[in-house]
């Protein structure tokens, strides 16, 4: 009670000192703070509240200043510290956050406070209504507090009104009464409303969206083309550069606050140009949201590293337009990563693709898989079959595999006699592992021709769902391949690559006769090379894009999510059928 007797009488500075010291020292004697303080308080309301605002700008998170947090909220104080012309935006934003803290339920009655003294119910003035709307929509619960909002759809400010349509839309998430919103002449209340749906997951809201990214005001198309980016729509990146290309100067720095809030690395060069444009507004929005995405893009990326694999489809150049497969796995075959369409980041030569459609497809249910293998394990310094065996991770139980081991040309002696029966198939994935890890019998092998005249002949029945082939080697072939193995891949139509870490002239003729890919690689990139091979198998993502260079340049493509990413390079060359 020292502190307390010796400032009751006394000045504002020694009733500020005092109240200032109770809260440092306010563990001290909990209970003894408490009522000191409730005496300050008591005997002069109006220097308590001036001294506790003050005091709450350098008081932090302590007990003793939620506790004068709490006593401002519980005796209707609050709304008026919060407009206190004295604390800046940043202070009234963090009090008003200590009393969320201090009491779960201060948003409602800060709420029901703006209302009646919007409405003229109440005795409290609130000297700057615009700033505590503004911090009702960071610390609040929407849903919690619509009856207030809905009374204050009628403030004469049309900057509260606009806040309170913000608001409701955030805690109704209804399409229609937003819908509702579109018609005001006020373009902050259609601005906000289309803000509310950011987030809104549901085709209703994408419609919606769509439509209002046509809006004659800037601000709520703007808001509008970032609602669609926030729902993954690959389609919004071309809507948001046509936006930074349009003659209006309003249009152009709605685009860069956009590009700008996305963070996104594929609106530089759009960004670049607009730094050069002479409205000083439009410059200042475009530095400002290239430093943005400057400092998005220098973090370190998130989440696990998964796997990318891609292939470009034959034959789909129409109307200049290409197309991909690509493949994305984690290291076990039963997490699948979920990617929209946004998170794929295409390019070519550095330069990135904006125009891009993805359609995800249902990966097949069943395929078998035939890999024809040198013999022997010092081939390709016996990265073939460590390569194979890491596929086995993303072996699906019921999918089939088959190893056809075969004799090389010049190792050593001619392969016996063998009678080409056909591949033997198991799902086994512990065989295929025991097969993988030790030297396969020279009784067992045949020559190249004859292991893929094995792998290409009908089976009755003994594979499930598309066979497909991935052909090993490390030597040069010395015999060429007959017409009938050739007439036999063509007819059958069954999908073959090759990769060769060594030249072969042979087999890179076969794969030129049958249209089928060929692969030239180091050995120390062997293993990246067959992974890819095999997730391809599994590709789901089928992606339909606008190359930015006339001439064939390898597609980049890079994953990117909150929980995980990975990046492909996909070859020019690389183009397989369908």
């Amino acid at each position: 009670m020292a502190i307390y007797a010796a400032s009751k009488d006394g000045s504002p500075d020694d009733i500020r000192t005092a109240l200032n010291e109770l809260v440092r020292n306010f563990e001290t004697d909990a209970a003894g703070s408490r009522k000191q303080i409730r005496d300050l308080m008591d005997h002069d309301r109006g220097l308590f509240f001036s001294s506790a605002v003050e005091i709450m700008k350098t008081a932090g998170d302590s007990r003793g200043a939620q506790f004068v947090v709490a006593l401002l909220s519980a005796d209707g104080m609050l709304l008026q510290a919060l407009s206190d012309s004295s604390l800046t935006r940043e202070e009234a934003l963090a009090l008003g956050r200590a009393a969320k803290r201090a009491d779960p339920t201060v948003d409602t009655s800060l709420a029901r406070g703006l209302a009646d003294c919007a409405m003229g119910e109440g005795s409290i003035v609130v000297s700057d209504p615009a700033r505590v709307m503004e911090i009702l929509c960071e610390i609040a619960d929407p849903a919690r507090l619509m009856p207030s909002l809905m009374r204050l759809l009628r403030h004469p400010n049309t900057y509260i009104r606009s806040k309170a349509v913000k608001m409701i839309g955030r805690g109704g998430r209804s399409v229609k009464w937003v819908m509702g919103r579109l018609s005001e002449s006020d373009p902050r209340i259609r601005a906000n409303a289309v803000e509310s749906l950011w987030g809104v997951e549901t085709p209703e809201a994408r419609t919606l969206l769509i439509f209002a990214a046509v809006d004659s005001n800037s601000r709520v198309a703007g808001n509008a083309l970032l609602g669609l980016y926030y729902l993954g729509d690959a389609a919004v990146l071309a809507e948001i550069s046509k936006m930074a290309a349009h003659e209006s100067t309003l249009l152009r720095s709605t685009a860069a606050w956009v590009m700008g809030e996305t963070g996104d690395s594929r609106f530089t060069d759009s960004l670049r140009r607009l730094i050069s444009q002479a409205d000083p507004t439009v410059r200042k929005r475009a530095f400002a949201a290239l430093n943005r995405i400057k400092t998005t893009n220098t973090q370190t990326p998130i989440g696990a590293e998964w796997h990318v694999a891609g292939r470009l489809l034959a034959g789909e150049k129409l109307k200049g337009m290409r197309k991909a497969m690509i493949a994305v796995s984690s290291d076990d075959f039963r997490d699948q990563p979920k990617v929209a369409p946004l998170q794929f980041i295409l390019s070519e030569g550095g330069q990135y693709i904006t125009s891009y459609k993805v359609m995800e497809k249902a990966p097949p249910e069943v395929i078998s898989v035939i890999f024809v293998i040198p013999r022997s394990r010092g081939a390709a310094g016996g990265k073939f079959f460590d390569a194979v065996a890491r596929c086995l991770a993303w072996k699906r139980p019921s999918d089939l595999w088959s190893i056809l081991p075969y004799i090389e040309t010049g190792d050593g002696e001619a392969p016996p006699p063998h009678d080409p029966d056909p591949a033997q198939f198991t799902a086994k994935a512990d065989s295929l592992a025991a097969s993988l890890s030790g030297t396969p019998k020279r009784m067992e092998c045949t020559d190249l021709w004859t292991a893929l005249w094995r792998a290409t002949r009908p089976d009755n029945g003994q594979s499930r769902g598309r066979r497909h082939v991935i052909v090993l080697g490390s030597a040069e072939e010395g015999r060429i391949a007959g017409h009938g193995l050739v007439s036999n891949v063509q007819t059958a139509r069954i999908p073959l690559q090759a990769i060769c870490c060594g030249p072969n002239g042979q087999l890179q003729e076969f794969c030129t006769r049958t249209r089928m890919p060929f692969h030239l690689c180091m050995e120390e990139e062997i293993s990246e090379i067959v992974r890819s091979a095999y997730l391809n198998l599994l590709a789901r993502f089928e992606i339909t894009y606008q190359p930015v260079l006339i001439e064939a340049v390898p597609l980049k493509v890079r994953v990117q999510t909150p929980i995980g990413w990975g990046e492909s390079l996909i070859p020019a060359n690389r183009e397989s059928p369908q």
